[in-house]
C-alpha cells in the first residue's frame, strides 16, 4: 500500500450584482411567456435560493447562496482554505480524485466534496445541471419623504427616520420651535425612486417644500428630492447621524462599505449638534 498525502484546496467567490442581473434577466423571460405574474415597472430580488429538493450538494454551496442574495455590496467576494488530506492506494490498484466544483450566475464554489474512483468518469457523470429554486419579492425603494410638524413630542410619528445610533430623531432637537420628523414614502416602481437629496439652507421661504426648522425663526431649511436619469443606484434606506462634531467620514461610519449618500450639515449656520440625512442605495434590477 501506499499513502498519498496532498494539500487539498477550498475556494469560492460570489458577486450579488451579476447573480441579482441573471435572476431579472431570467424572471423577465418567464414573465413574458405567461409563466409567472410579476408587477410591472418594479425591481425584483431574491429573498430566498436553494438547490431544488433531490439534488446533491454540500454546505458551501447553500451558504454562498444564501451569502449571495443577502449582500447588498457592489464587490466580488472571495474566500479560500486549506487543508492536508491523506489517501490510501492498494497495490496493483489506482486511485482516481475529482472534487466538485460549482458555478452558477456571480459565483463559482471548489468546495469539500471529492469522489475516489478507480476508472475515469464519463463525459455524463463529469458535468450535471444543478437547478436553483429561488423566491423573489419587489424591492422597496424611496420616492419622497413627509415632513412631520407637532407641537407636541408625544406626536411623534412610528415610521419616521430614525437617528442611527439612537440619539434624538427631531430635526429641531436643542432649538425652539416644531417638533420636526421625517417620514419616508416608498414605492415598488423604479420610476419614482429618488437618487439623492440636496440640502438648502436660505433666507428667503420656498413655499414648494416644507422647512425642516419651522417655528424656530432664521434661515429656512429644505430638503429637495432628486432622481438622475442616468443613475442605476437608488435609495433604499434611511437614517439620520447626529454628532457633536463634523462626521466627515460618514460612509466608514454608517452601512461601512456599501453604497451610499449624505447631506451636508442640516444645522449648518445655527448652534447645536451636527446632523446629516444618509441613504444607503441599491441596484434597480427592473424587470
Amino acid at each position: 500500500e501506499i499513502v498519498h498525502t496532498f494539500e487539498f484546496s477550498q475556494s469560492g467567490s460570489y458577486t450579488s450584482t451579476t447573480f441579482n442581473e441573471t435572476v431579472a434577466s431570467e424572471a423577465r423571460k418567464s414573465a413574458e411567456s405567461g409563466s409567472i405574474e410579476i408587477e410591472s415597472g418594479a425591481s425584483y430580488g431574491p429573498v430566498s435560493a436553494s438547490v431544488k429538493a433531490g439534488v446533491s450538494t454540500s454546505n458551501e454551496v447553500e451558504n454562498m447562496l444564501q451569502n449571495t442574495i443577502r449582500e447588498q455590496s457592489e464587490q466580488t467576494i472571495t474566500w479560500s482554505t486549506k487543508e492536508t488530506r491523506s489517501y490510501t492506494v492498494g497495490a496493483e490498484s489506482r486511485l482516481i480524485l475529482y472534487q466538485r466544483y460549482f458555478s452558477g450566475p456571480g459565483m463559482s464554489i471548489q468546495d469539500s466534496a471529492v469522489r475516489t474512483t478507480s476508472v475515469p468518469l464519463t463525459a455524463d457523470e463529469l458535468e450535471e445541471e444543478v437547478p436553483i429554486d429561488l423566491e423573489l419579492e419587489p424591492k422597496n425603494f424611496i420616492s419622497g419623504i413627509t415632513v412631520v410638524y407637532s407641537d407636541r413630542g408625544s406626536d411623534v410619528p412610528g415610521d419616521r427616520v430614525l437617528e442611527w445610533s439612537g440619539k434624538s430623531d427631531d430635526i429641531n432637537f436643542d432649538f425652539q420651535g416644531k417638533f420636526v420628523w421625517l417620514v419616508p414614502k416608498w414605492t415598488t416602481q423604479v420610476s419614482q425612486a429618488l437618487t439623492d437629496f440636496s440640502l438648502v439652507i436660505q433666507p428667503q421661504e420656498d413655499s414648494r417644500y416644507d422647512d425642516l426648522a419651522a417655528g424656530t425663526g432664521g434661515d429656512f431649511r429644505y430638503l429637495i428630492p432628486a432622481k438622475q436619469s442616468n443613475q442605476k443606484l437608488f435609495i433604499s434606506e434611511l437614517t439620520l447621524a447626529r454628532s457633536d462634531s463634523p462626521m466627515d467620514n460618514i460612509p466608514n461610519v454608517i452601512w461601512k462599505g456599501l453604497p451610499q449618500g449624505a447631506t451636508g450639515d442640516i444645522n449648518r449656520g445655527r448652534d447645536g449638534s451636527f446632523l446629516y440625512l444618509v441613504w444607503q442605495l441599491q441596484r434597480a434590477h427592473e424587470i
